[in-house]
């Protein structure tokens, strides 16, 4: 019988399919989920529905699943802590819920980090716009300022005025993403210049191996949407020995001892420095461009650690992969999304519409992660990655009115 492993959350199809799939072509598969599976149930064994936001309901749906050769894991921001808790208590193998706790605070990871002596970035908390205001003029302009907690660079904006800072407090203060509500203050932080990049890494007993690199594509300045990722060779930047030790180290600072994590930081002219600490895989199809570029499937890798055993991480190529994510030009209700044409461009591995007929986007901050559709190339470099894309966004057929 294959190893048996439950997963704690979904996420949407477009974003997580191909992570229940690739479990399911090698264990038997379980999950707790929110309401009763859908398309997941093409991949479970059994699943139980449970309120993630009741502690001993988790426990209770895991105990119900459990058999003495599971793992658990989740890709689930929204429930990282209340899975750690109740893996703690039912002596699961998982990333201990002290730790989850510190990567979901960005504060408290700031915190901790600042005390580690690691690159820290200076940084307030602010309780309402007026302290908000005296942080940012303290700090100096420009500043970035953002939930205490969230996802997907939701409620995030660079502010360069005092009344951009005020702007920035309420949207950062309203902001929520899926079950996810922000609370306990907004963070008010020095603007990092520079390229953006998130690292994907695997520890097992302490030991972090850093994995994938994606550089960020960020649009929709002032605030940081993130629209797409390429993943390609890094081993020989300039920035690679650095930005190992800065990883490390923050696991460290934080207490990350086991899991897959997604490291997000920024490359400045001192530099690398850290923006968060994510204690589960990437998500926006990083961990499957990944796969696509290397071989190594982190999804994979994190049900393996679940299990107490040694993940292979050896590349069986090196190839370069970008995920592209196509938005409407403006504020938008949605008719039609048709990408049969984009899938067949050389290069095209995989294509997905993001909207329903009927839905409604609205561009940030307005809306968050306002998408049509999602594109992923792999091809033999990044100049190639670039072209399949465009030739691919141009055969896309969109039919939006505004909102």
């Amino acid at each position: 019988m294959s190893p048996h492993v439950i997963v704690v959350g979904s996420g949407g199809r477009p974003y997580r399919e191909y992570a229940f799939a690739s479990l399911a072509r090698r264990y038997r598969l379980s999950a707790l989920l929110p309401a009763e599976p859908t398309w997941q149930s093409l991949y479970l064994d059994s699943w139980r529905v449970v309120d993630f936001a009741d502690d001993a309901a988790v426990a209770e749906g895991l105990r119900a699943l459990a058999r003495s050769d599971s793992g658990v894991l989740t890709w689930d921001e929204t429930v990282l802590e209340s899975t750690a808790r109740a893996a703690e208590k039912l002596s699961l193998r998982h990333m201990s819920a002290e730790a989850a706790a510190r990567c979901r605070d960005k504060y408290l990871t700031r915190s901790l980090l600042s005390a580690a002596g690691l690159s820290s970035v200076r940084h307030g908390l602010a309780h309402s716009a007026d302290e908000a205001v005296s942080i940012a003029s303290s700090l100096g302009f420009p500043v970035v300022v953002k939930p205490r907690a969230l996802a997907g660079s939701v409620g995030v904006a660079l502010a360069t005025s005092v009344d951009e800072v005020r702007e920035a407090f309420g949207l950062a203060a309203g902001a929520a993403f899926a079950t996810l509500a922000t609370g306990h203050g907004i963070l008010v932080e020095e603007y990092l210049d520079g390229p953006e990049i998130s690292v994907d890494s695997v520890v097992s007993g302490g030991t972090v191996q850093c994995v994938h690199v994606a550089r960020k594509r960020l649009g929709f300045a002032p605030h940081f949407e993130e629209v797409g990722h390429l993943l390609t060779d890094w081993a020989d930047e300039p920035w690679a020995g650095a930005v190992r030790d800065l990883v490390v180290g923050a696991h460290q600072a934080l207490g990350v001892e086991l899991g897959v994590t997604h490291t997000e930081l920024r490359l400045t002219a001192d530099g690398p420095r850290l923006v968060e600490l994510n204690g589960r895989l990437g998500g926006d199809l990083i961990p499957y461009a990944g796969f696509l570029a290397t071989g190594v499937d982190l999804v994979v890798a994190a049900a393996e650690l679940s299990l107490g055993r040694v993940p292979d991480l050896t590349p069986a190529h090196s190839r370069s992969a970008e995920v592209r994510f196509v938005y409407p030009p403006f504020d938008a209700v949605v008719h039609r999304v048709d990408v049969a044409a984009a899938a067949e461009v050389p290069g095209i591995e995989h294509v997905a519409a993001l909207a329903e007929p009927g839905a409604t986007l609205r561009l940030p901050p307005r809306g968050a992660i306002p998408r049509l559709a999602a594109l992923v190339a792999v091809t033999s470099d990044n100049t190639c990655c670039q072209a399949a894309l465009d030739a691919a966004e141009a055969l896309i057929t969109c039919e939006v009115t505004r909102a």
